[in-house]
């Protein structure tokens, strides 16, 4: 029965009730809300969002939302702009602000919008929200402290500054030296430094207060509009985000390539997932005959098992006969013919991973690989260091015990890669993690280690998986 909150620099950590079952997350992005609706929460808030850096939250995965019966509430920041405009699909606004962009009265983003600090430093405030400017100013006129005059005056020196170097303390100052009367000027500072006004944060805790009056109500309805699907509500189902319990979001593909970094293990996973698919796949391709001839061959050879003799007492003692296993071999082939599109492939195998007993790890890793390259800059890690293409490959295969493929995109491909530059960028990543210099290029990957976990020698599906995988990725 969690809610989860979404806010940053409207509310300081220690301004945020915790009398009850919610969990703050850190300002939304685009495909948090999605992400969550998929856990069922009890309730969404929205106070802050990213947009200048990062995608905006979706107009359409709060709709997502709503269609569920999943309550979403947004107030102060983003959420009441969100809120504003959503308001007759269900969303509920809270607060002043809200109401302003609702009624027409605000218009523009900027009211809002504040310059702030990263997570790490608290989502520290660095400018001055215009609304809390307009409510301030409006406090002091409504006091007598200033004229209508004064009033206007400052808000329009506000409005014309940048938002992230908005501040009311400079604006009197501005003020004072445009000519505003001396008296109104000093008491507004006067007023300013014990009365000023924070209309988000005020709007924030109301929306909070109300959130938890509601919380563990009777379950609301699905909203009653229709929702359309398109191409984007299905990519962001399939290449979007997961939520990783840890107040933390994580790509979904980021996850499956930190598993198809370690092919063994990646390919245990994809049988797996497409147990449900295979059977739909239709007649085998053209080259079915040629690729199981290629497959087989390379299974008898790992296997020591090339002389005909050998071969047959093999088979007797597992029961088969050259048809049987070769029909085997085939049915693996058909089911790697199946090259997703568009991340077709991605929630089965999401699915398959989360039965893993090693998914925890494969979680963990992920988003500690992702604040490290977050942290150190290498957001684009293919661009960075001195180390080339070749090396880093190098330094990956032999990590894994592999020898270098004549063709990157053909073994990038064969493990559902999108093509050879996102397998490159992945293994930097790797790198980058794992060394944390150009000098770890003497040093041996955990990829070596983390594929052997899980793999199973004695299962023949698997052997025969990794066959006919070998003889597709090497084929000339």
């Amino acid at each position: 029965m969690t809610a989860f909150v979404f806010v940053g620099p409207t509310l300081a950590e220690s301004d945020r009730p915790r009398d009850w079952d919610v969990v703050y997350l850190p300002p939304v992005e685009q495909g948090h809300i999605h992400a969550l609706a998929q856990e069922k929460p009890t309730a969404i808030g929205i106070v802050d969002g990213r947009f200048h850096d990062v995608p905006a939250v979706w107009h359409k995965e709060i709709l997502w939302a709503l269609r569920a019966g999943i309550p979403v509430y947004g107030s102060a920041s983003m959420g009441a702009l969100r809120a504003a405009e959503l308001a007759p699909f269900g969303m509920r606004g809270i607060g002043k602000v809200f109401e302003q962009y609702r009624d027409g009265t605000l218009e523009d983003d900027d009211e809002v919008t504040v310059a702030h600090a990263g997570r790490e430093d608290g989502h520290v405030q660095l400018s001055d929200a215009m609304v809390n400017i307009r409510a301030t100013l409006h406090g002091a006129r409504a006091q007598g402290l200033i004229g209508e005059s004064t009033c206007q005056r400052l808000l329009d020196l506000a409005k014309k500054t940048y938002y992230p170097q908005r501040s009311l303390r400079l604006d009197l100052a501005k003020g004072r030296a445009a000519g505003l009367p001396e008296h109104e000027i000093d008491a507004l500072r006067a007023f300013v430094a014990e009365h000023s006004v924070d209309q988000k944060k005020c709007d924030a805790l109301a929306m909070l207060d109300v959130m938890r009056s509601e919380h563990g109500a009777l379950p609301k309805p699905a909203a009653d509009f229709p929702l359309q699907h398109n191409a984007f509500v299905d990519r962001s189902h399939s290449n979007g985000l997961i939520h990783d319990g840890d107040g933390d979001f994580l790509q979904i593909t980021a996850i499956l390539n930190e598993v198809r970094l370690r092919p063994r293990r990646y390919l245990r996973l994809r049988r797996s997932a497409l147990g449900a698919v295979v059977p739909h796949l239709g007649a085998p391709p053209a080259d079915a005959r040629a690729r199981t001839a290629a497959a087989l061959a390379l299974f008898r050879a790992t296997h020591h098992l090339t002389a005909d003799a050998e071969w047959r007492s093999w088979l007797a003692e597992h029961a088969y006969t050259q048809n049987s296993f070769a029909s085997l071999i085939e049915d693996e082939v058909l089911g790697r013919s199946y090259r997703p599109y568009g991340g077709a492939l991605n929630m089965p195998l999401l699915r398959a991973l989360r039965s893993d007993p090693a998914y925890p790890r494969t979680l963990r890793r992920t988003r500690a690989k992702k604040r490290f390259l977050e942290a150190h800059g290498l957001a684009d890690p293919s661009s960075s260091g001195p180390s080339t293409d070749k090396e880093v490959l190098r330094w990956y295969f032999t990590g894994i015990g592999r020898p270098f493929p004549g063709d990157i995109h053909r073994y990038a491909t064969s493990l559902d890669f999108l093509d050879g530059y996102e397998f490159l960028k992945t293994v930097r990543e790797e790198f980058h993690f794992e060394a944390g210099s150009s000098s770890a290029l003497s040093a041996t990957p955990e990829a070596a280690a983390y594929e052997a976990t899980g793999t199973d020698e004695d299962d023949l599906g698997h052997r025969i998986s990794d066959a006919v995988w070998e003889a597709e990725w090497s084929a000339r």
